[in-house]
């Protein structure tokens, strides 16, 4: 469905991409594991949720239904999976970040909560990982957007 050149299903797809960065930045203070890592990740949470939003704002496809019909946003397969994967990547990064431990009780994640605080390093690394799975699945999706919007533009 077109709600002013835009489809709504990217629109959807922007504002679930936009709740993961934020469970990214807050989530772990839903979950009671505060602490000194919310200073670090509120900023690149808000970081993230631009970079997304730029991400959003890249595939545009022209299609000539009419004089009064510009080109309109949509989201191709590829597309779609690289945001999925960005969101998903920046959720689970929230899920497994551990905090920064300046006192004893202040070294947990939800991961840890849930599983015990043996999985600390565990955790840690998982959160890397899903941070570097984030950076390149945003790279993949700038790269496959640009070069949709180029073909789509040719057509």
């Amino acid at each position: 469905m077109n709600f002013r050149n835009v489809q709504l299903n990217s629109v959807a797809a922007l504002v679930l991409s936009l709740l993961g960065v934020a469970f990214f930045a807050l989530g772990r203070v839903l979950f009671g594991v505060g602490g000194w890592m919310v200073l670090f990740s509120v900023p690149v949470g808000a970081i993230a949720a631009l970079l997304l939003l730029g991400l959003w704002f890249i595939p545009v496809r022209n299609v000539e239904k009419g004089l009064e019909s510009g080109p309109y946003k949509t989201f191709g397969c590829r597309e779609s999976w690289a945001f999925i994967a960005v969101t998903v990547f920046l959720f689970l990064a929230g899920f497994f970040m551990v905090d920064g431990g300046d006192t004893e009780d202040s070294v947990k994640s939800v991961f840890t909560l849930l599983v015990g605080r043996q999985a600390t390093e565990l955790s840690a690394l998982l959160c890397w990982l899903c941070l570097l799975g984030a950076i390149v699945s945003y790279i993949v999706g700038v790269v496959v957007s640009v070069k949709g919007r180029k073909s789509g533009a040719a057509v």
